[in-house]
């Protein structure tokens, strides 16, 4: 019956003290597509994010996530585990008008202060907008030209 007690106020006590640590949160970064002539944001456009391995290099077997834009133009990519130092952004079914800097976008920035793509200078996305937001910590705020069907047909004929 002793034994018994001791076993019993051993787990309380382990309760007890677990209680008391924070749990470990998930990080996350949120994608927010906008118009690239608006600054509106795009609702139901299908977004990628691909990781870094932890050299920061992208290779064939980069692990890409998938998320589809809410009505405020956000798709949120949460990270059990440690965050990539970089990621791209992919939009399959449009063009994208934002470029990242020369090896992708630093997932330590976009998680302190939040990034927005530079515009690029090209015809499809002309002209383009000249309201640029202030991104919150976390987000990654990128514009990209919603193509139609014709447009998907060619990029894919030339690709």
């Amino acid at each position: 019956m002793r034994w018994l007690f001791l076993i019993c106020a051993g787990f309380c006590t382990a309760a007890v003290f677990c209680q008391g640590q924070p749990a470990p949160t998930a990080a996350e970064i949120r994608v927010r597509l906008l118009d690239y002539k608006t600054g509106r944001p795009l609702k139901g456009r299908h977004v990628w994010l691909t990781l870094s391995d932890r050299d920061g290099q992208y290779r064939t077997t980069s692990v890409a996530m998938e998320g589809k834009t809410g009505a405020d133009g956000a798709a949120v990519f949460r990270f059990e585990t440690v965050l990539p130092p970089r990621v791209l952004v992919v939009t399959p079914d449009d063009y994208e008008c934002s470029e990242p800097e020369p090896a992708g976008f630093a997932t330590e920035t976009i998680v302190q202060r939040g990034i927005v793509g530079n515009l690029i200078d090209v015809p499809l996305c002309q002209p383009h907008t000249s309201e640029f937001p202030n991104p919150r910590p976390g987000e990654l705020v990128f514009y990209i030209h919603r193509l139609n069907l014709w447009q998907r047909i060619r990029r894919a004929m030339q690709e």
